[in-house]
């Protein structure tokens, strides 16, 4: 496990937001300081928190990623943000969430974005996931995976790939861990066909302290992604402490 990553949706106001944060980044600092060693932790605010947190992040332990970016570097898109405009607030991008998604995104605007973020010196973190665990499930997010990156070179730009299969999102467990496996042992080597030279796959979906545990066991994984779990900073320290025990 290398990752540990944070999107807190759409839930936090700015005060909420802004204590959360201290209180995660003073955790972090704790840790630390007695000589833990921890994975590397991404926080994925709301856009409103981006600028401030920018300015207060010690990014020796905590980096921030924005939740969504447009593919167009500026231009009459009226409550967009682009990857332009997230240059210098954050090193990470999510692109092809599953909310998103279902909300109507296509591949094709993914991968725009992706090549986007890519463009402007970011690192993208692509989501791909299947709607059901069916048989050929794993064939969907493998097409997914494709046509998200197919405007990049993967051998030599940086990505994040999160397995995170839509039947298990809002639920009170993840996947079951041999279907994770399988399912990230065949996307890694979809990544290692496309010239990726060290696949990196966080595993998505319902994740939380109560399960984490099951999936740092994983060593085909090298992360987590939480969602709401993450809103409750003792509890996402508690999930990190998780992750960095099995590291």
């Amino acid at each position: 496990m290398k990752y540990v990553l944070s999107s807190w949706k759409m839930y936090p106001t700015v005060d909420q937001a802004h204590e959360s944060f201290e209180a995660i980044q003073a955790g972090l600092h704790e840790r630390a300081e007695r000589g833990d060693v921890l994975p590397r932790v991404i926080l994925c605010p709301p856009f409103l928190s981006l600028v401030p947190f920018a300015s207060l992040v010690d990014r020796h332990l905590l980096a921030l990623g924005a939740q969504n970016c447009h593919w167009e570097a500026e231009g009459p898109y009226t409550g967009e943000i682009s990857a332009r405009m997230l240059e210098g607030l954050v090193e990470y991008v999510l692109v092809g969430h599953s909310e998103r998604r279902a909300a109507g995104e296509t591949d094709e605007q993914v991968a725009k974005k992706v090549a986007a973020v890519a463009q402007h010196g970011l690192t993208p973190v692509l989501l791909v996931g299947e709607d059901d665990p069916g048989e050929d499930a794993i064939l969907r997010s493998e097409e997914q995976l494709r046509q998200g990156l197919s405007g990049i070179d993967v051998g030599s730009q940086e990505v994040l790939v999160i397995y995170e299969p839509n039947w298990a999102i809002g639920t009170e467990e993840t996947a079951p861990t041999s279907h994770v496996r399988r399912a990230v042992v065949h996307l890694k080597d979809v990544l290692a066909d496309m010239g990726a030279t060290e696949p990196t796959i966080l595993y998505g979906g319902s994740v939380n302290d109560d399960n984490v545990d099951e999936l740092a066991g994983l060593d085909v994984l090298d992360g987590v992604g939480a969602g709401r779990a993450s809103l409750d900073a003792g509890q996402f320290l508690r999930l990190i402490d998780q992750v960095a025990e099995a590291m």
